[in-house]
């Protein structure tokens, strides 16, 4: 039987139940490829998206690193061409833009050829100096694995011979709960009147609206615009990581009011940049944005709507629920939260949806572990090829670097399975895990290869601790040394603060002692309290990044302890690290929180005389104008810096240190211009000389 027969009325079937039909059709590809083509010109579905090579030309062929790209758009039909590589976070990214009734088609060798053949599409997880072209690794056969749990139909063609090799039972027509149109859910509605109360309730009160893809989040912010619009309501606009993003809400509004001006698209630097006065902002997707931007924006706009998409392989999804919201407890205390949980675009049992969950581990397990505190606790190691041994471990750990990492994503759950140099640490009590770590197995580079790395002409994927030692702290010789570096750590959180994390380090030394490996770091976006916690831990921060990172808002902190290493040129790096800090201050993020800066800061010191004390005197008591003891004063502050109130020393470090205007050192710290700022620093020199 062709294979356009075969699927045909299970396609018309899946229309009727409201479902997407997830298809794996396996062979080879000279015969898929053939049959493929005459599926897509019998069904002509109006959009189809294509993943891997040969991609039709009528067809929209997807990249990777574009998965935001995706988010709003929908397709008729998607294909996964696996035979020349099969990109996991893509393909789990891009399941969520089929329509009920579509057709998700995988076409890839049998299982043995394919678990045997290499994986480029995953190069970019594997580190230097492992092949592509050569590699094998572990994702795929664990996938396949996985899929025997799930609903999916799958086929075999050999010599136009069709065979099933796994049956799909259709779920039945779920009945749905009558609601009025526009609306196509009741849950739908109840956020769009959500929406209208941000407008009409009390200012400062966000609303975060919060659903997995196919939730019509994005249309109930247009069909709130549009009502917004017919109640007088002129100043609405909408904003996204890229205009695509807002595509869905934009045309649900026009829908409604085709002909009325209302709702606007204004992209996120030009509405930081204008600040216009608006009645409503609706942020699409607003986890796609970093975090920095979205506190300017709960900042400046009083009526606001956050909707987002939170689950695992959008990546920075879990970034917006540890940060942003944590900021608006802070910050916005009568904020709202409002989850839509029953899906639109297909009904509530699909089988493509809950293949993608389930076979990606993106299922979240919702039961916590009890820690007894003076019980044993055990530490266990996870090399890449235990996971197909011990799938339920790593679908634990995959929860736990989930929950409690703002950028998880599905190839960090391929990295474990396919990049033989990345291992887990993890604790566990009475077989509950309770913390682990992700490490990165580094260094041991060729001496002439460090030299290149040092001097700017190489760089190699996967040694990113080799890279900037040798790099950016000139130590070219430490890149051919061992080294491990800490890529992530995570606590239970219900389990936090009760010393596991340290537990879980102190640990790992030991561990990598044994292991003879020279040297162990770690890189994070820098704050207060995980720099206080690293260095708890006995690392020493040799260098901070000069750029913040967009998910994390932060310049990144690295951080390194001697294992086997020379302890004494730790320090040696720490110095060299903060003397360059001092200098060069003034190149890093204007809001650099000076709780980070104090502990990583080594300025020069020169001892005052008697003339200079004078000097600061008049000045404090108005006699002098700063120009004049702008020399003394850095002399003084650099002496005194960690004994000054850190309101006070917050504001010296931005003038004297980060050599910022005046203007916008008032904006920064809400003080009233040049002379506000001015007396508050006499106030501490009269504190200080008294």
């Amino acid at each position: 039987m062709p294979v356009t027969a075969c699927l045909q009325p299970l396609l018309a079937e899946a229309a009727a139940r409201q479902i997407r039909l997830p298809v794996l059709l396996q062979g080879k590809q000279d015969e898929l490829l053939p049959q493929c083509q005459q599926l897509i010109a019998t069904i002509a579905p109006q959009t189809l998206y294509w993943l891997g090579e040969q991609a039709p030309a009528a067809s929209t062929q997807l990249k990777p690193g574009n998965n935001y790209q995706l988010l709003g758009s929908e397709c008729d039909m998607l294909v996964v061409n696996a035979f020349s590589g099969f990109n996991a976070d893509l393909t789990a990214a891009s399941a969520g833009c089929l329509k009920a009734g579509g057709l998700w088609l995988i076409l890839a060798p049998t299982d043995e050829h394919w678990c045997q053949q290499p994986n480029p599409a995953h190069s970019a997880l594997l580190p230097y100096p492992l092949d592509p072209q050569q590699h094998h690794g572990q994702f795929i056969r664990f996938w396949l694995a996985r899929l025997t749990e799930c609903q999916l139909l799958k086929l075999t063609l050999n010599n136009s011979t069709l065979n099933l090799s796994q049956p799909l039972k259709l779920p039945d027509l779920q009945p749905s709960s009558a609601v009025a149109a526009p609306y196509a859910s009741i849950e739908q509605q109840l956020a769009v009147a959500a929406i209208l109360k941000v407008v009409s309730g009390h200012r400062r009160r966000p609303l975060v609206l919060v659903a997995d893809r196919g939730r019509g989040k994005s249309a109930a912010l247009g069909l709130a615009a549009a009502l917004l619009v017919q109640q007088g309501k002129k100043r609405l606009v909408i904003t996204a990581a890229s205009p695509n993003a807002a595509a869905t809400a934009i045309s649900h509004y026009q829908q409604q009011l085709p002909d009325t001006p209302g709702l606007c698209f204004i992209a996120v630097d030009q509405l930081l940049l204008e600040q216009p006065e608006l009645d409503l902002l609706l942020i699409d997707e607003a986890a796609a944005l970093p975090t920095a931007v979205l506190k300017q924006l709960a900042d400046r706009y009083s009526r606001i709507v956050f909707a987002t998409t939170e689950h695992g392989y959008e990546g920075t999804g879990r970034g917006f629920q540890l940060r942003f919201q944590r900021y608006l407890d802070e910050t916005q205390k009568g904020w709202k939260r409002l989850q839509i949980v029953q899906p639109v675009r297909y009904q509530q049992q699909d089988p493509l949806e809950q293949l993608i969950f389930n076979s990606f581990l993106l299922k979240q397990v919702s039961a916590d572990p009890t820690f007894q505190p003076g019980q044993a606790l055990q530490l266990r190691q996870f090399q890449h090829n235990h996971w197909l041994t011990e799938p339920e471990q790593l679908a634990d750990v995959f929860h736990l670097l989930s929950l409690a990492h703002y950028q998880t994503q599905v190839k960090d759950l391929a990295a474990l399975l396919d990049n033989p140099q990345l291992t887990v640490v993890a604790l566990y009590q009475r077989d509950q895990l309770l913390a682990c770590a992700l490490l990165s197995y580094e260094g041991e580079l060729a001496s002439e290869l460090c030299q290149k790395i040092y001097q700017g002409d190489r760089r190699v994927q996967g040694h990113l601790l080799a890279q900037s030692l040798a790099f950016h702290l000139a130590q070219p010789q430490l890149a051919s040394q061992r080294l491990v570096r800490v890529m992530r750590i995570a606590v239970v959180r219900p389990l936090q603060r009760h010393g596991l994390g340290s537990h879980l380090l102190a640990e790992l030394a030991n561990l990598l002692k044994q292991q003879n490996i020279d040297w162990l770091g770690t890189s994070f976006g820098v704050s207060p309290g995980l720099l206080a916690f690293w260095q708890a831990a006995d690392y020493t921060p040799v260098r901070l990044s000069n750029f913040a990172d967009n998910a994390s808002s932060e310049p990144s902190v690295l951080m390194l302890k001697p294992i086997n290493g020379n302890k004494q040129l730790v320090q040696q790096l720490n110095q060299q690290s903060g003397n360059e800090l001092y200098h060069c201050l003034q190149e890093y993020p204007a809001n650099l929180s000076f709780d980070v800066i104090r502990k990583l800061v080594l300025p020069p010191t020169v001892a005052l005389d008697e003339t200079d004390i004078g000097q600061l005197q008049l000045f404090a008591q108005g006699k002098r104008p700063y120009q004049l003891v702008a020399r003394q004063l850095l002399y003084w502050f650099n002496l005194h810096y960690l004994q000054l109130e850190p309101a006070a020393s917050a504001v010296l470090a931005a003038r004297l240190w980060q050599k910022q205007s005046w203007q916008t050192i008032g904006k920064r710290f809400q003080l009233a211009g040049k002379a506000a700022c001015i007396k508050l620093i006499q106030q501490q020199i009269s504190s200080s000389l008294a």
